[in-house]
């Protein structure tokens, strides 16, 4: 299948060429480069039309196999990559994500049971559930997921934390039950897909203070970013009350 590429209005043919990235005033992105990965052919004829609706995004490529993004992201630089869950293993196996490019998967609400031992094998950015796809949603999710925020959907966060995993619990225990005060309710926040700042307006610190916080949340569940924190803290069962 032959994959398919936009660049600003107009579709073109696969392009190798780099782009130059534009930074706003304040130092955030504002154009994207987003290889998408579609799941059945539907999304593949729809998805570019969906992608030039997003402000953010300035080229987007559309695989249909693993062939195509195993070839496409070899050889192009791409700020997000966005992969069905399950064909995750196989994509990745045949081309690893480049930092600092970021990793989205997308799951089915029928996958979530999935998703929950998933989440202990693989270190992925960030969620998307597959009904979320939409104009509304995505560009909320690419700013966060640029953020480093937590991209995990609330109705997976609740359904992971009601399939639960005793095993997680016995191995994750030790590292919760040192929890202060003050990381249990910046996890709290974090759940919540609050960011470091807004975190430090609710709870009346600094910034840098934050960051300590959530810097120590990742030692103490043993994890490398903020969503899966937030995937494990679900899990165990421990989502602090709001």
């Amino acid at each position: 299948m032959v994959s398919r590429t936009w660049d600003g209005e107009c579709e073109v043919g696969i392009s190798a060429s780099a782009y130059e990235e534009q930074n706003d005033e304040n130092g955030a992105r504002n154009e994207l480069s987003v290889f998408w990965l579609a799941e059945d052919d539907v999304s593949y004829h729809g998805l570019p039309f969906l992608l030039k609706e997003i402000p953010l995004v300035s080229r987007s490529t559309i695989g249909r196999t693993v062939d195509d993004a195993e070839r496409l992201i070899g050889n192009n630089r791409f700020d997000i990559l966005v992969i069905p869950i399950g064909m995750y293993t196989e994509v990745t196996r045949a081309a690893p994500a480049r930092a600092p490019t970021k990793v989205l998967v997308t799951v089915g609400v029928d996958e979530v049971k999935a998703m929950a031992s998933f989440a202990q094998l693989h270190a992925v950015d960030g969620y998307l559930l597959r009904r979320d796809v939409n104009a509304d949603s995505l560009p909320g999710v690419f700013e966060r997921l640029l953020r480093g925020e937590s991209t995990v959907p609330e109705p997976v966060v609740q359904q992971i934390a009601n399939i639960g995993d005793p095993g997680a619990t016995r191995i994750g225990a030790p590292g919760i039950a040192r929890l202060t005060e003050r990381e249990y309710t910046v996890l709290g926040h974090l759940l919540n897909g609050l960011s470091n700042h807004q975190i430090a307006r609710a709870m009346g610190i600094s910034i840098h203070g934050v960051k300590r916080h959530v810097s120590n949340l990742l030692v103490k569940f043993n994890c490398t970013n903020r969503t899966e924190v937030a995937l494990v803290a679900a899990r165990l069962g421990i989502i602090p009350a709001e």
